[in-house]
């Protein structure tokens, strides 16, 4: 009798020390987390994910280690190793779409990591249907800044100023506006100097055109001279009219190609009127991105640490 009592005193014994030592790897582990946490948002990505990777392999907490995946796709983000933050991306997407907690913003990040990765057709896509899915989420409207800058990146102008003046007047307290509104600024800057290039480049191309006509309708005066010479005919009243008209014509070509010649120095020089009024409207907008372009880098650094930090 007392030998049985004995081991059932032992088996309470260890099962008391299984449970205890269970719990205090739970809190541990618990605690490596925060850890882990508290160093992505210092921005110490490096140890962060040396934290949430040994959470991946050695936790018995299979919640911790759900969404390990997911802050350590963040911190490879952060990190500019895009590839090893996609694989972690899309394994938590994957796996965790019913119980992630960040599920949300991972299907956020995702496009956002597109947008890293230069696939700006693939980004916009992908934020397009984050804010279908999850149109009351807080990371709509950045979402739509990503959008914005995507369209951008393909040049597609109107489409990316729709975007972040959507932005603007939707979102007065979204951590873009002020981001948003450089973003116009730039836009209309860009626009300007596409402007310039385009009328730069019409002028030469019409010089082009207009020598190249010259040079056809002088070889054709020349040769229509030579043949009477060669043939000692009298020239007939109508093809003197004719020579006069491409002598007439010749003249014009002429005037036409040393005006073109001389605005194309001109814009070369920066002395076209044209050009120069257009480039102090240039320089005006200039000075005034300039003027809050550091205070604008600064805020989207502090706007992008915050965004980091959700």
């Amino acid at each position: 009798m007392f030998y049985y009592f004995r081991i059932k005193l032992l088996l309470l014994f260890f099962l008391v020390i299984t449970v205890h030592s269970f719990a205090d790897d739970k809190s541990d582990w618990v605690k490596e987390e925060e850890k882990a946490r508290k160093l992505f948002k210092d921005e110490k990505y490096e140890e962060a994910i040396i934290l949430f990777r040994e959470i991946v392999l050695s936790s018995g907490n299979d919640k911790l280690k759900q969404e390990a995946y997911f802050w350590l796709a963040k911190a490879y983000m952060n990190s500019d190793k895009y590839k090893l933050a996609e694989s972690n991306l899309e394994y938590y997407l994957a796996n965790y779409k019913n119980e992630g907690l960040n599920y949300p913003e991972a299907f956020y990040q995702k496009g956002r990591l597109l947008f890293l990765q230069e696939q700006y057709q693939e980004a916009t896509e992908q934020l397009n249907m984050f804010i279908n899915q999850y149109p009351k989420n807080p990371l709509v409207s950045n979402a739509y800044y990503w959008i914005g800058e995507s369209l951008y990146a393909l040049g597609q102008f109107e489409d990316s100023i729709y975007i972040f003046n959507f932005i603007v007047n939707n979102f007065p307290n979204s951590n873009k506006k002020e981001a948003s509104i450089y973003k116009l600024r730039l836009i209309e800057h860009k626009k300007s100097e596409l402007v310039l290039q385009n009328l730069l480049k019409w002028s030469y191309e019409q010089y082009i055109s207009s020598l190249n006509q010259f040079k056809i309708k002088e070889k054709s005066l020349q040769q229509a001279i030579d043949m009477y010479e060669k043939s000692g005919k009298t020239i007939s009243n109508e093809d003197k009219e004719k020579m006069s008209k491409l002598a007439e014509e010749n003249e014009e070509l002429k005037t036409k190609i040393s005006n073109l010649e001389k605005q194309i120095k001109e814009f070369a020089n920066g002395t076209g009127d044209e050009y120069n009024e257009k480039l102090r409207q240039l320089q005006l907008k200039e000075q005034l991105l300039s003027q809050k372009e550091e205070a604008l880098m600064l805020l989207e650094e502090s706007l992008r640490e915050k965004e980091n930090d959700r």
